[in-house]
C-alpha cells in the first residue's frame, strides 16, 4: 500500500468542517441504492443488497453520524419498497427479525469503521509528533556540530597565534601541524554532519574533504578524483577518524610526493571486499615511498596517526610504492 493511500487514510472522514456535505451523501446513498435494486429486479428475498454498500462507503468517507443516518433511511427505504407486504412501514414478527438483524450488522459496521478512523487519527497525531520531535533533535544536533566545529576552528586559530609568539622552529612546526589537523578535524565533522550531505553518498563526501585539503594546503593544480560503487558506506560514527586518515594521506602526498612538483594527480578508489570489509586506496603519481617503507614506524607523525587510526577502526593501513611510480595508500576495515 501506498503511502500516499495511507496518509489519505489518515485524513478520514473527509469534509469534517462541512457536515452538510455527508449528510447529503447520506440521504444520495440510499436514494442511488434503492434505484440501483430497482432497476436490477431482484426478487424480495434480498432488500438490503444494494444498501449496504451506501452504509459502509457513506460511513467510511463521511464518519458515524452519516453512517447512521444512510442506514436508517436504506431501512426505511428497503422496508417500504422491497419486503412484503409492499409500500407499508408495519412491523410483524418475520419484519421484526430482519430489523434486528439488519441493526446488527449495520452497527457493528459503524463500529468497525469509527476504530478504524479513530485508531487513524490517533496514528496521524502520533506521527507529526514523532516528526516534530525529529526536526527538534536534528536542529539541536546540527547546532551541536556546528558548535564544535566553530571551537574547534577556534582552537586552531589560538594555537597559530601562539606559534608566532615561539622562536623555536621545532616548536612552531609542532604547534602548525596541531593547527592544521584541528581545523581538518572541524572542517571534516562539519563536512560530515551536513545536512545538504543527506544523500550524496561515500564519493561525494571524500571528494569534498579531499578538495578542501588540497585547497587549503595551496596546491591548486593537483588534478584529484574519487571514484566509488553506489551503496557503498560507512556508519557515521567511522566517518571522522576515516577522512581523518584520508586527509593525512593526502597530506602526505601533497607535502612529500609532491614537494619539488608544482603538478600531480591523486585518486581515490572506494569498494567492498567481500569477507574483507570496505577498502579504500588512494593512488598518487608522486615521488613514491621506498619498497620496505613502514607507515606504523615512519618519521611522519600523520602516517603513524592514520595508522592508529585504522587500528582503532579494526582495520589496517599501508603505504607502498605504486606500479609505475608514486605511492599506493591502503585502508582496510570492516563493513
Amino acid at each position: 500500500m501506498s503511502s500516499r493511500w495511507l496518509e489519505w487514510t489518515e485524513r478520514l472522514p473527509v469534509a469534517k468542517d462541512r457536515p452538510l456535505a455527508g449528510y447529503a451523501f447520506a440521504v444520495a446513498g440510499p436514494a442511488l441504492g434503492a434505484l440501483v435494486r430497482a432497476l436490477a429486479g431482484l426478487p424480495h428475498g434480498y432488500p438490503f443488497v444494494t444498501f449496504f454498500p451506501a452504509i459502509v462507503l457513506t460511513a467510511f468517507f463521511f464518519g458515524t453520524g452519516p453512517g447512521l443516518v444512510a442506514g436508517i433511511l436504506s431501512w426505511l427505504a428497503a422496508r417500504y419498497f422491497f419486503m412484503d407486504p409492499a409500500y407499508s412501514l408495519g412491523f410483524g414478527p418475520g419484519i421484526t427479525q430482519v430489523a434486528i438483524l439488519f441493526s446488527v450488522v449495520v452497527g457493528i459496521d459503524l463500529i468497525i469503521i469509527h476504530l478504524m478512523q479513530r485508531a487513524n487519527r490517533l496514528l496521524r497525531a502520533q506521527r507529526t509528533v514523532a516528526t516534530r520531535r525529529h526536526e527538534i533533535r536534528d536542529a539541536m544536533f546540527s547546532e551541536l556540530q556546528h558548535r564544535v566545529s566553530n571551537k574547534l576552528q577556534i582552537i586552531a586559530s589560538l594555537l597559530t597565534l601562539q606559534k608566532r609568539a615561539i622562536a623555536d622552529p621545532d616548536a612552531q612546526k609542532a604547534l602548525e601541524d596541531a593547527a592544521v589537523r584541528v581545523g581538518m578535524i572541524g572542517r571534516i565533522s562539519r563536512a560530515l554532519h551536513d545536512p545538504d550531505r543527506a544523500g550524496l553518498g561515500v564519493a561525494a563526501f571524500l571528494e569534498q574533504v579531499g578538495r578542501d585539503i588540497i585547497e587549503q594546503s595551496g596546491a591548486p593544480n593537483v588534478a584529484f578524483s574519487v571514484e566509488a560503487r553506489p551503496g557503498i558506506d560507512f556508519a557515521s560514527d567511522a566517518g571522522v577518524p576515516i577522512a581523518l586518515i584520508l586527509a593525512e594521506t593526502i597530506s602526505n602526498a601533497l607535502e612529500h610526493g609532491f614537494a619539488s612538483r608544482g603538478n600531480g594527480a591523486i585518486a581515490i578508489r572506494v569498494e567492498s571486499v567481500e569477507g574483507q570489509g570496505l577498502a579504500i586506496v588512494v593512488m598518487d603519481n608522486g615521488r613514491g615511498v621506498p619498497p620496505d617503507f613502514d607507515a606504523a614506524h615512519s618519521r611522519s607523525l600523520g602516517l603513524r596517526i592514520a595508522t592508529t587510526l585504522a587500528r582503532q577502526l579494526g582495520g589496517t593501513y599501508v603505504l607502498r610504492p605504486g606500479e609505475q611510480c608514486g605511492a599506493i595508500a591502503e585502508l582496510r576495515v570492516p563493513m
